[in-house]
């Protein structure tokens, strides 16, 4: 195993699903205009550009040259997976703080500079969908592209989509996880009704998740692996039931 290949897996793909949350709720709100669930969208904006600006800082790490993190605005490479997933992320980066500035800005007197920021705030939530979708993604396709080094039970032609709906998945229990923990530092009650419709939507995507996962290791013949008897069998089970099932299930409870 590779170190770059094992520590990138914590402080960048799990990092930047953990910051899924901001572009789910900036859609949920401006988009599906279900404005009751409005009290959880600038936590969640708040969150996800803290773990954008931290997943950037643990780059600077990875690469071991810290100003090569540039490179991708310079270095064009169009083939490049990592070259999508690298300019995707300084976007979003962007647009989060874009999306933020609202909240800072409204304190002070530059009400114009706040209306233009409003006026523009789907087409940055509109953007920010898009660029968030193709990077959560992008990032599964990295997989992709080495067959050779991923085990038969964690490799697919469609982990992008995979990696995309884990993505949507753990954002909504980030969202729920910082209510809770706020309601709990600054002794407020939370709203157990809207904290429940985000658990049960968080629910829905980890069992659309499981289908995909099991359907695809199906139809392409690999089911026999989970039960070969080895330490990576034992592994995706433990993956699977902490990470999705038992989740899935207890979420779904009243």
């Amino acid at each position: 195993m590779t170190p770059w290949g094992f520590w990138i897996g914590f402080d960048v793909m799990g990092g930047v699903a953990l910051a899924a949350g901001g572009f789910i709720m900036a859609g949920t709100v401006y988009v599906l205009r279900l404005e009751r669930y409005r009290p959880f969208l600038r936590p969640a904006v708040l969150t996800a550009f803290l773990g954008y600006l931290l997943v950037a800082v643990g780059l600077l790490f990875d690469l071991g040259v810290p100003y090569n993190i540039v490179r991708p605005v310079f270095h064009w490479q169009w083939h490049s997976a990592l070259f999508e997933v690298a300019w995707c992320v300084i976007l979003y980066l962007n647009v989060l703080a874009l999306e933020f500035l609202p909240v800072v800005v409204e304190k002070t007197p530059f009400h114009r500079l706040l209306n233009l920021l409003k006026r523009g705030t789907v087409f940055f939530v509109i953007l920010g969908i898009m660029l968030s979708s193709l990077h959560q993604s992008s990032l599964g396709t990295l997989m992709v592209l080495m067959p050779a080094r991923v085990h038969h039970l964690w490799y697919s032609p469609i982990l992008p989509l995979l990696f995309l709906v884990s993505a949507v998945g753990l954002g909504l229990m980030m969202i729920i996880f910082e209510s809770v923990v706020t309601g709990w530092l600054y002794n407020h009650e939370v709203d157990k009704k809207l904290v429940g419709g985000l658990a049960r939507v968080a629910s829905y995507v980890l069992f659309t998740y499981l289908a995909l996962r099991f359907g695809d290791m199906g139809l392409r013949g690999e089911l026999n692996h989970i039960f070969d008897g080895t330490w990576e069998s034992t592994l995706f089970a433990f993956e699977i039931t902490l990470s999705a099932l038992l989740p899935a299930v207890l979420l779904m409870m009243p």
